[in-house]
């Protein structure tokens, strides 16, 4: 029997409107400077554990895809194959897109800013038409089907487009041996590792993924997690990073 392929998940580098600390959703801003050394940061990480992936997964927004170029090229492995796919794009943040995170905490308060932001079923109220018009309009998201562009979504909506991803794509190329370098957001990777490590609700919310650091799962013959919640290639260093992330209040 074939054993399993090893999944590597990299959240993208920082983007320009994460360094403003803004809502980005479906928006698709390039990285920033930072966010490109991080991504050259993953990819030496990855060439130091020789972790070579025989095909890359990214959503279909360019922060993701830029990440996956430059470890790529880190890796020195500029052909391996990438595939964009929708279902690993970022929630839509609905009316909250392109807002200023700490300017919608004193309008909306603690609570309902929470609750739009990190809870499993909570939805922020939709974007208008006219925004969602203009989103539509990017060349990162034309020709996607509609329901690749709500108004609006949950985490638990992003958690049942991702699980189809996973039986539709990704655990059929593991199981045939295939290693996996999967480059996607703060809130596909979150239901990503739902999915994977059967979280709870309150788990997934309290869950934070920093930006820039690979982590590394294997599986067993029935294709159950080795280690639930996977290894970071470079543990403490990801720990501090997802520590001011949660500080930030969260992803």
């Amino acid at each position: 029997m074939q054993a399993p392929g090893k999944l590597l998940v990299l959240r993208h580098g920082q983007s320009v409107l994460n360094a403003e600390d803004r809502f980005t959703g479906l928006l698709d801003p390039p990285l920033s400077a930072a966010g490109k050394a991080e991504a050259v940061q993953a990819g030496a990480m990855l060439a130091s554990a020789a972790l070579i992936p025989d095909i890359v997964y990214t959503s279909t927004l360019r922060r993701t895809v830029d990440t996956a170029r430059i470890v790529l090229k880190e890796l020195g492995s500029p052909g391996v194959p990438v595939a964009r796919v929708w279902e690993l794009n970022e929630r839509s943040y609905g009316a909250l897109t392109g807002r200023a995170r700490n300017e919608l905490l004193c309008e909306l308060g603690p609570e309902v800013f929470h609750f739009w932001r990190r809870s499993y079923y909570g939805a922020p109220p939709p974007m208008s038409g006219t925004q969602l018009g203009v989103i539509r309009r990017s060349l990162a998201l034309q020709g996607l089907p509609p329901e690749a562009l709500p108004a609006t979504e949950s985490l638990c909506g992003v958690v049942k487009r991702v699980r189809i991803f996973w039986h539709r794509e990704l655990r059929p190329r593991l199981e045939a041996g295939a290693d996996v370098l999967l480059v996607g957001h703060g809130n596909s990777l979150r239901a990503l590792c739902c999915v994977l490590d059967s979280l709870t609700e309150a788990e997934v919310e309290a869950l934070n993924i920093p930006t820039g650091h690979p982590l590394l799962y294997g599986f067993t013959p029935a294709m159950v997690p080795v280690v639930r919640g996977g290894d970071y290639l470079n543990p403490l260093a990801a720990r501090t990073a997802a520590a001011l992330v949660a500080a930030a209040g969260g992803t």
